[in-house]
C-alpha cells in the first residue's frame, strides 16, 4: 500500500465542490493507494465535520483537519468574490504539515478521474514543487500578468501541485511567500498562483492531464477554445487532445462558471454530488444569485439535466 497525503482548503461555501472533489479521488484510488486526505480550513461546526468525515469512513482511507488561525493573513490582497484569505492557506503547508515531506494540493473545482500516484511519484529532489504549466512567461500574456521578479520561462498551474515539503522548510518558503506578498502586493493577480511562481525558484512540470480545463475537456475542437488562446503558448493541440481523451483531473475553472452554481450540471459531475451526504450539499446564497444571472447564457451548453 503506498500513503499519498493530499491537501484540499476551504470553508463552508464550498462544501458541495469539495465533496466532490474528494469523493471522485477515493472513487478513482488505486486498489494500492490509500489516501491521507489533510484540510485545512477557517472553522467548521460539528455536523459539516461529521458530513466530511462520512466521505472516508469505512474505507481504507483517512481525514484529518487542521483549522488555521486567520490573523495569519491579516491585510493581505483579497477580493469580495471566491478570492478570499482561504486562497493562501496551502502556501502554510510546509509549517502546518510539518510531519511531511511531500504532499499533494489540489483545488475543490475538480473531478478526478484518475489515480494521483503518478503524480505523486515523481521525483522532486531539486524542485520546490511540481505542477501544470499554464502559460508562457513574457511581458506579453494573453492571461496571466507578467513579474519581472520571476525569471522563469513558464507561469504554472496553482490548482494541483505535488509539494516538496522538505525542500520547503529547508529553503524557507513560508517566509519567502509573505516577504512577496509584502513587496508585490497591489500587483497580485492570481494571488496564490503568482506568489508561488515568484517565490519558488525550482518547478518540476508535469503533464496537462493534472488540470485538464472544462472548456478544453468539453469542446470537440480544443484550438475553438477560449483557453487555447494561452495554452498554445506551452502545448501542442495533440498535447491537449491526449490529456482530454484520458484526463487524470478536470478542473472546472473558467468561463463556464463552477457546476454547484448552475442550473443544469454535467451528468458526470451530478452523479457524484447525488451519493454525498446530505451536509454537504449546503448551497449558498452567493451559489443560487450566480445560478440565476448565469442561467441565460449558460444554456447554450449541452448540460443534460438539472442538479
Amino acid at each position: 500500500m503506498t500513503e499519498i497525503p493530499v491537501l484540499f482548503c476551504f470553508d463552508d461555501r464550498i462544501l458541495l465542490g469539495a465533496g466532490v472533489s474528494i469523493l471522485s479521488m477515493l472513487d478513482s484510488a488505486a486498489d494500492e493507494t490509500v489516501y491521507a486526505v489533510h484540510i485545512f480550513h477557517p472553522g467548521f461546526s460539528s455536523d459539516i465535520r461529521a458530513g466530511l468525515e462520512e466521505l472516508v469512513a469505512g474505507t481504507r482511507h483517512s481525514m484529518t483537519f487542521h483549522e488555521i488561525a486567520p490573523e495569519r493573513f491579516d491585510g493581505v490582497p483579497k477580493n469580495k468574490g471566491s478570492w478570499t484569505e482561504i486562497v493562501y492557506y496551502r502556501l502554510l503547508a510546509p509549517e502546518v504539515l510539518g510531519d511531511l515531506d511531500k504532499a499533494i494540493y489540489s483545488d475543490v473545482d475538480v473531478l478526478v478521474k484518475r489515480d494521483l500516484g503518478g503524480a505523486y511519484g515523481v521525483d522532486l529532489e531539486g524542485y520546490d514543487w511540481a505542477g501544470v504549466a499554464a502559460e508562457g512567461n513574457t511581458p506579453d500574456n494573453v492571461t496571466h500578468r507578467h513579474f519581472p521578479e520571476n525569471t522563469k520561462d513558464t507561469i504554472y498551474f496553482s490548482g494541483f501541485m505535488v509539494m516538496n515539503l522538505k525542500r520547503m522548510r529547508e529553503t524557507g518558503a513560508v517566509k519567502r511567500y509573505f516577504e512577496v506578498i509584502e513587496t508585490v502586493g497591489p500587483r497580485l493577480k492570481f494571488f496564490d498562483l503568482d506568489i508561488l511562481n515568484i517565490a519558488s525558484d525550482a518547478i518540476y512540470r508535469l503533464p496537462f492531464d493534472y488540470v485538464v480545463l472544462e472548456d478544453i475537456f468539453e469542446t470537440e475542437d480544443v484550438t475553438a477554445s477560449r483557453d487555447w488562446e494561452y495554452l498554445k503558448s506551452v502545448y501542442s493541440r495533440a498535447e491537449l487532445e491526449a490529456a482530454r481523451e484520458d484526463p487524470a483531473i478536470v478542473h472546472f475553472a473558467g468561463r463556464r462558471g463552477k457546476p454547484w452554481q448552475r442550473r443544469v450540471v454535467p451528468a458526470y459531475y451530478r452523479e457524484v454530488v447525488a451519493r454525498l451526504p446530505r451536509a454537504l450539499r449546503r448551497q449558498t446564497f452567493r451559489d443560487w444569485r450566480k445560478r440565476w444571472i448565469g442561467a441565460k447564457g449558460r444554456r447554450k451548453y449541452s448540460w443534460r439535466s438539472p442538479l
